[in-house]
């Protein structure tokens, strides 16, 4: 007895899949051919409309048009900041109107004065009674990369939005309006802590929240950028402002695939920051990620220095890190 059957001459060859489907055979989810029209449309009288089928695109490829606007009608609840990036990414309608997106109204809305003064932290973070408002980040992101950026650029920051967005769906999807209250609390009193944590690390450190939004400005960072304190948190600044836009598109990247990861180490890497005048202020960067309870980014730690000091900036960086992980501990 042979180890192997016996073949039957009156077999069938199997038929070689086509690269490329028609319309109807792909339709029907069954096997084609390279010609056309093909055996299976010929025998049930299609030949005429036999046509290769159109592959999908990944919405990171989808054209720019598409990839950069939203449903104006979208909600702006923060529960649904999720669906905020799905839209960001993927519905065909137009945003905003102009009036309401313009980069000036955007960045001139007036801040909270508990996010100036670090007094007022303490009576404010008990009295959070709403989430805070994500969606309006993501809002001035999209604005912000539509005026100011090539195609090039506005593709690998969509892209680099792609890769966290099905992380970010997964971790809010179960997440009550309670539970961001709370976070919202969590984190401000977190400020109250990082506060001092900054004004002893002598390093250069801004802090902001996922959407890049600057919640704290340490003494340091504004004497090396010559952007004060109250210039930066008077209003509503995103750290992407204060950068060239290489910078910035590199800095989306690198979150965009730590923004999930296990690890809490920080992120190293090289930027050029923007001064008032816009000045140009080559530096050596450093970002950690912390996050909250439920495992989503929180707020990002920023630590800058000049090129000229790294071996310092690397010994001050590893101090505040392990101080922070201590005080969130």
């Amino acid at each position: 007895m042979t180890g192997s059957l016996p073949t039957d001459p009156q077999q069938k060859p199997k038929k070689k899949k086509a690269a490329r489907a028609c319309v109807h055979c792909q339709k029907a989810h069954l096997t084609c051919d390279d010609s056309r029209p093909c055996q299976r449309c010929i025998k049930r009288d299609l030949a005429s409309t036999c046509t290769d089928g159109v592959r999908k695109k990944a919405k990171y490829l989808q054209e720019v048009d598409q990839i950069l606007s939203f449903s104006s009608g979208f909600s702006s609840t923060t529960p649904l900041e999720y669906s905020m990036l799905t839209n960001m990414l993927g519905s065909p309608h137009q945003f905003l109107d102009s009036a309401s997106c313009s980069s000036s109204s955007s960045s001139t809305i007036d801040r909270d004065p508990v996010l100036l003064y670090p007094a007022s932290r303490k009576t404010h973070f008990p009295n959070v009674k709403k989430p805070y408002n994500y969606v309006e980040g993501y809002h001035y992101l999209i604005n912000y990369v539509r005026e100011r950026m090539g195609r090039q650029e506005l593709m690998r920051i969509s892209k680099a939005l792609s890769l966290f967005r099905p992380s970010m769906i997964a971790s809010m999807m179960n997440l009550t309006e309670a539970d961001l209250i709370f976070t919202e609390r969590c984190l401000q009193r977190t400020m109250m802590e990082y506060e001092k944590l900054v004004s002893y690390s002598g390093t250069p450190t801004v802090i902001w929240r996922r959407t890049g939004e600057i919640v704290l400005v340490g003494k340091e960072f504004s004497l090396l950028t010559q952007w004060s304190k109250e210039a930066l948190m008077n209003k509503k600044t995103y750290i992407f402002e204060l950068m060239s836009h290489t910078s910035a598109i590199e800095y989306w990247e690198k979150y965009a695939l730590h923004a999930f990861e296990n690890a809490n180490s920080a992120v190293y890497s090289t930027c050029i920051l923007l001064s008032p005048t816009k000045r140009l202020v080559p530096c050596t960067f450093c970002f950690t990620i912390k996050r909250d309870i439920f495992d989503l980014p929180s707020i990002i730690i920023g630590n800058v220095r000049t090129k000229k000091s790294h071996y310092l900036f690397c010994c001050a960086n590893l101090f505040l890190l392990y101080t922070c992980s201590f005080c969130l501990s």
